[in-house]
């Protein structure tokens, strides 16, 4: 997973956690926005226009040409956020992969590592 930092805060793309856990981005929003009421405002955020332009800038080209013709501002997610999706995603069997790796581990700087 392509973690970056972003307001001091170590956080993964919409797009990117999606694309991690096969998923396609535009269910993987859907998803996010059917449950947003269950996420804390600590775990997520939507990206500003200058932000989002920063991210074009300063990473990778796959990533850049998705986000610059992107009509929406991105969501990021921060390492409990990602957790939480893990634990709401039933159906998907890399999120379940990710379940049993996750609940094994007690630490978050070892949740972070196998995030990556």
């Amino acid at each position: 997973m392509n973690f970056r930092i972003i307001r001091n805060e170590q956080v993964i793309t919409d797009s990117d956690l999606a694309i991690s856990l096969d998923l396609l981005p535009k269910s993987f929003i859907s998803f996010f926005k059917r449950n947003i009421s269950v996420f804390p405002q600590e775990t997520y955020f939507q990206l500003t226009e200058e932000e989002k332009q920063d991210l074009v800038k300063n990473y990778c080209i796959t990533h850049a040409e998705r986000l610059r013709y992107a009509k929406r501002l991105p969501y990021v997610f921060t390492p409990s956020g990602v957790m939480l999706c893990v634990f709401l995603l039933k159906k998907c069997k890399k999120a379940a992969e990710l379940r049993a790796k996750l609940l094994t581990l007690n630490t978050q700087e070892n949740i972070i590592n196998i995030l990556k």
